[in-house]
């Protein structure tokens, strides 16, 4: 009787194990029929058996702390009945658990006693797959050298016995270390070995990975006709399974590959990646996309949309963050229920409590790296004052209590003179170098009086104040139209020297009298042209209230 129910048993784990990946729900449900037979019938290695086929299940499901706890509880199980298969099965998907969560020290631990298990028990398949999982482990911890060592201890073990698509698998993973090390001739080897097996094999998934991985590699050694022709081909088989997740990859690529010949078309493969990342709630792939869509606005100087792009990448970042650490906390919680002497409950408060510093060290590199970049959205990259959205930004945010109190401002607007004809005589370089000049000089007047004074544009400069007459307002934009003057910079027109001069054109009046500071910036660019017109190295100021 008891050997039919254990036939009955195997049958159905049997099954559920072949339903895993396709079906999970199904997998899991099977799988709990079989746990719920074993302990009725009192079988306590097939409950052990039992509960890794309904981790296996957490696992397509990604329900990471699910699978733990059944994993463990099977460890316990295969531990107490002494069955060393199952202890390697258990150990393996603790470590799979632990890997996913980022807990590289506690996976790896449980790799290497997979590893112990099945090189006595003689499983040369399941031997490949941990010799693999430490391999990856290694990978993500950065340690390249142990890595490649696992890879290929693995690979002679699958090469063996033939067994295809482990296989393929190490040849992508050792390409991966070597593309990571920037060994493009050896990591094309790698991949291409791996996708000459999976072309034969009908995998269409893991297929269009490994085609966006030689276009990854044939894009960095410049081949960039072979990378855009890998591209297209793994992005149409992935769209073809409708497979969003793995194509999200293949756009960013496809971006990365158009981002210095057509950035707007960069821009259109990003914007859909981030499409496809927000239907699918994929929320790190969602936040890798936002800090690099931030990373072309910055490229374009475009700092007010790199910034917003900025934002949105650092709350996703913030969101991951929280969840990561929820889940390794409620993984040691699952833990901690498994043991029961102090000393591992210690090392597990101890891990904890590093766990949360680490947290926080990301969440202080974030918030300067947020400082950094508010701080370029509103600074002229050339010569470091503020650019003009921070000028309007600054006075629109003053203008109403001008206005309420009736105070005298002064707007001026300054601009270099034949500034074309000193770049086009000395070069942009040091057209560079006059208009920084020019920042500077201002700037320290500006600095001594309180004042307000950014670069609008091009060669042109605002300088704003408040409470001065109109005696004032012109000593004012006379003193800084001799300062620049005196710096004595020169360029030759018609074979004469020419002096590098500025033209000041402003508006004072009461705040109250002038219906906007758009309105302002309007009256003082007409005086400007006036400056202009009378000859240049003139200030013109109108004074409202006379």
């Amino acid at each position: 009787m008891k050997k039919t129910i254990t036939d009955e048993i195997y049958k159905k784990l049997k099954e559920a194990k072949h339903l895993s990946a396709v079906n999970p729900d199904k997998s899991y449900e099977i799988s709990f029929e079989a746990y719920t037979m074993s302990r009725k019938h009192n079988l306590k290695i097939e409950e052990g058996y039992a509960l890794t086929s309904m981790a296996f299940a957490y696992r397509a499901k990604s329900k990471i702390n699910n699978m733990l706890e059944c994993s463990l509880k099977a460890l316990e199980i295969f531990e107490e009945e002494e069955d060393i298969s199952g202890q390697a099965k258990a150990s393996n998907i603790i470590g799979i658990a632990y890997f996913y969560s980022s807990m590289y020290e506690d996976a790896l631990k449980y790799f290497l006693r997979t590893k112990e298990l099945y090189s006595n028990i003689k499983d040369d398949f399941l031997f490949s797959c941990v010799l693999n999982n430490i391999g990856e482990v290694y990978r993500e911890s950065g340690i390249y050298n142990k890595a490649l060592e696992y890879y290929f201890e693995a690979l002679e073990v699958t090469s063996e016995k033939e067994y295809i698509l482990n296989t393929a698998s190490i040849y992508s993973n050792i390409g991966e270390i070597y593309y990571a090390e920037e060994k493009y001739y050896y990591a094309l080897k790698y991949f291409t070995k791996s996708y000459d097996i999976l072309i034969n094999k009908n995998d269409m998934v893991t297929l269009g990975e490994v085609e966006n991985k030689l276009g990854k590699v044939y894009f960095n050694i410049g081949n960039h006709i072979m990378a855009e022709e890998y591209f297209i081909y793994s992005l149409s088989r992935l769209d073809n399974l409708d497979n969003k997740y793995y194509a999200i990859d293949v756009l960013v690529s496809i971006a990365g590959l158009n981002l210095e010949r057509d950035i707007d078309k960069s821009l259109y493969y990003y914007d859909k990646a981030l499409n496809y990342a927000e239907s699918l709630g994929a929320k790190k792939k969602l936040c890798d996309v936002y800090k690099l869509i931030s990373q072309l606005y910055e490229k374009k100087n475009n700092y007010k949309t790199a910034l917003l792009y900025y934002k949105k990448y650092d709350r996703i970042g913030k969101e991951i963050s929280a969840l990561n650490l929820g889940n390794k906390l409620e993984i040691l919680r699952i833990e901690l229920g498994h043991y029961k002497d102090n000393d591992k409950f210690e090392n597990v408060k101890k891990r904890l409590e590093n766990e949360i510093l680490k947290q926080r060290a990301e969440l202080e590199k974030t918030k300067e790296s947020n400082e950094i970049l508010e701080k370029k959205a509103y600074e002229d990259e050339l010569s470091g004052i503020p650019n003009r959205r921070a000028i309007s930004r600054h006075i629109s945010s003053m203008w109403q209590s001008c206005k309420k109190n009736s105070e005298e401002v002064i707007l001026l607007m300054i601009d270099i003179d034949n500034f074309k004809r000193y770049n086009d005589f000395w070069g942009h370089s040091k057209g560079d170098e006059c208009l920084k000049k020019v920042a500077v000089c201002i700037n320290e007047i500006k600095e001594a009086k309180k004042e307000i004074f950014g670069r609008y544009g091009g060669e042109e400069f605002v300088y704003f104040a408040k409470g001065l007459n109109c005696e004032q307002a012109l000593e004012l934009g006379n003193l800084i139209r001799e300062e620049v003057e005196k710096l004595g910079m020169h360029y030759i027109f018609d074979d004469e020297i020419k002096i590098t001069t500025i033209s000041v054109g402003g508006v004072l009046g009461r705040a109250s009298d002038i219906n906007s500071f758009e309105k302002l910036l309007e009256e003082s660019d007409k005086q400007l042209y006036r400056a202009k017109e009378a000859g240049r190295n003139k200030t013109f100021i109108k004074c409202l209230s006379e």
